[in-house]
């Protein structure tokens, strides 16, 4: 690679993208290779992406699937598992005992990927973000729209927001409802709603208000206030509220002033902190400072020497269970092969 150097750290990026795309910075080499639904990491898949090259850091980044990389737990590098479904997949602080450093998306998830080896880096947490490309554009078109919900709608996977946008949308006719790309559609909202699936902070609070939106949602205390606040840089009301919300939306919608200073606020606090390149330079000073001081290579050799058990209290009840529930036949092999390690 150009200007690669010797002394540059080699990190191998697995799975969703997330901030990776801003890592490109002196001193780390990052590979990186997208997940494809069914697909299986092993150390030798990864030495296949470097060329041969053994990577100073493996990072698997959530894709709310099952495992995807296996064998981790034998890795002779750092390994590092970022976690932002931890409240939908109940299995992934277990899988994450397999590895060495944690990023957990969801603060109150925290306490159940720390621990779990006295010698591990165990868990930090990464909040969510907004990308730094989705902002506010420039002429900023009409605000046509008077409330915007961009987001899955299915009965069967989310039975609670489907009856709550159902009701919301019968007495207040005007919401929108999509999925996909919300860039374009949180341009032209007057409001922009948010509904969180299990209480958690997610990812469409940031992108509402990078967005420069008025944002409406879910009051869920601490876990919000801690980054805005609420009636300054976004509004709250009751989960799962249709009423108050309704009032809510209609009293901002008689008020240009107040919705476009909220929003103002609440993209001024996102630029200040809480963009991808933000997370990205958070992530690069870990990795610094935890090779600078000698504990990522301490984490390594502590976590190989904990392997055995790792494999028979953490993973093999785990891979066991993911080959029973998978549907794919080669998926359901590699999980049984990897039970059987000892």
């Amino acid at each position: 690679m150009p200007g690669h150097r010797s002394s540059d750290k080699v990190l191998v990026w697995l799975g969703n993208p997330f901030f990776r795309e801003y890592l490109a910075r002196p001193g780390l080499r990052v590979f990186y290779d997208p997940y494809s639904p069914g697909g299986i990491y092993t150390l030798e898949d990864i030495l296949e992406l470097t060329g041969g090259v053994m990577p100073d850091a493996v990072l698997a980044a959530d894709v709310s699937a099952p495992p995807f990389v296996l064998g981790m737990e034998d890795f002779p590098c750092l390994t590092i598992f970022y976690a932002v479904d931890a409240h939908i997949h109940s299995w992934q602080p277990i899988y994450a005992r397999g590895f060495d450093l944690c990023l957990v998306s969801l603060k109150e998830y925290l306490p159940n990927f720390a621990g779990g080896r006295t010698e591990g880096l165990s868990a930090l947490h990464f909040p969510p973000y907004a990308a730094d490309g989705n902002r506010p554009p420039e002429p900023a078109p009409a605000r046509d729209l008077d409330m915007v919900f961009v987001g899955t709608m299915n009965a069967e996977r989310a039975p609670r927001r489907h009856a709550f946008l159902t009701e919301l949308g019968e007495r207040f006719p005007s919401l929108h409802v999509a999925q996909g790309p919300f860039a374009a559609l949180y341009a032209r909202a007057k409001l922009i709603l948010n509904e969180s699936a299990r209480g958690e902070l997610n990812f469409r609070v940031f992108e509402a208000l990078g967005m420069g939106g008025c944002l409406l949602t879910p009051d869920i205390g601490p876990a919000l206030s801690e980054f805005f606040t609420p009636g300054k840089e976004l509004f709250t009301y009751p989960p799962h509220a249709v009423g108050p919300l309704v009032a809510l939306a209609e009293r901002l919608l008689a008020d240009d002033a107040l919705r476009e200073r909220v929003g103002a606020a609440g993209l001024a606090a996102v630029d200040a902190g809480h963009r991808a390149s933000r997370r990205a330079e958070a992530f690069a000073g870990v990795i610094r400072n935890l090779f600078a001081s000698g504990r990522a290579e301490h984490a390594v050799a502590a976590r190989l020497r904990a392997a055995p058990w790792i494999r028979r209290n953490f993973l093999r009840p785990l891979y066991l269970h993911h080959a029973e529930s998978v549907g794919v036949d080669f998926m359901r092999d590699l999980y049984l092969e990897a039970s059987k390690k000892r």
